[in-house]
């Protein structure tokens, strides 16, 4: 029984993906407009608006065509956006709903519940100079954010820094130093729980 509902859910993802495909190719013709035309994340949010299975696999193959790399088994999960495409994200990869992905490096095996922030670094922008516009000032800019394989992040979390391997990053916690391998990180700052094996 149990490997007859196996075959079922494979055939019904096989049927899905094959209607998905010609939405899939509309987002990845406008995607790569998108991206000559500096609003990669605009079309990026517009397929996240896609529900169900059928909009997983539709932002798959709309990633997997547009962004720099994307591997196998990755369910990006209603209202999930990359809003740059020089992405690189990693195999077996699970967003949460809602999840807001910058810059971004990812290794394997990751579960990622909903409403994430991964922003692109720290240092994006300034208010030091009291003589002009915090929205006028710059800073640094964006920075590629690195997660390890094997992490598990909780909703609602806030990732602005790199994370290990091995690592639970717990739900609500902002993390803005780097999360070293092999821990459990929580808080606001997130700082280390405990070490795990």
């Amino acid at each position: 029984m149990k490997k007859i509902l196996k075959l079922a859910y494979r055939s019904y993802v096989f049927l899905v993906s094959m209607f998905a495909l010609p939405i899939a190719l509309f987002f990845i013709i406008f995607g790569w407009l998108a991206i000559m035309l500096n609003a990669y994340k605009d079309v990026s949010l517009l397929a996240s608006r896609i529900p169900f299975i059928y909009g997983q696999r539709v932002r798959y193959f709309y990633y997997k065509a547009t962004l720099k790399s994307l591997g196998s088994n990755v369910i990006f999960n209603y209202g999930t956006f990359c809003q740059y495409r020089n992405a690189i994200i990693g195999n077996r990869i699970l967003f949460g709903y809602f999840n807001t992905i910058g810059e971004v490096q990812m290794g394997d095996d990751i579960v990622i519940g909903g409403y994430v922030n991964f922003i692109s670094g720290t240092n994006q922008h300034s208010f030091e100079n009291p003589n002009e516009k915090i929205s006028d000032q710059h800073a640094g800019g964006r920075r590629m954010i690195s997660i390890g394989s094997d992490v598990w992040i909780g909703s609602n979390a806030i990732i602005a820094s790199d994370i290990g391997t091995r690592c639970v990053i717990g739900a609500g916690s902002l993390l803005v130093k780097p999360a070293e391998s092999y821990g459990v990180y929580g808080g606001n700052p997130a700082k280390l729980l405990k070490k795990i094996n």
